[in-house]
């Protein structure tokens, strides 16, 4: 599996743009490409609020000497 991040998504979609308008893909295949490049920017932003929560976690508990977390749903434990 090919890394993904904003620049090979950009990338992927301008390279099907390319291909719908030289009818190497049809608009349905597009347009499901297109939804598919949504959902994987979906979840890139998540992991980018993520992190600004995780950073702003750490300041609070070390400003208000606390030690708050947040359930991680994501583990294997």
């Amino acid at each position: 599996m090919k890394k993904v991040n904003t620049k090979t998504l950009l990338a992927f979609c301008f390279n099907q743009m390319e291909k719908l308008d030289n009818g190497k893909i049809g608009v349905e295949t597009a347009r499901e490409q297109s939804n598919l490049v949504k959902q994987a920017n979906n979840l890139l932003k998540y992991e980018l609020d993520k992190a600004k929560v995780l950073m702003d976690l750490t300041v609070h508990n070390e400003t208000y000497n606390q030690s708050l977390d947040i359930r991680d749903i994501e583990s294997n434990d």
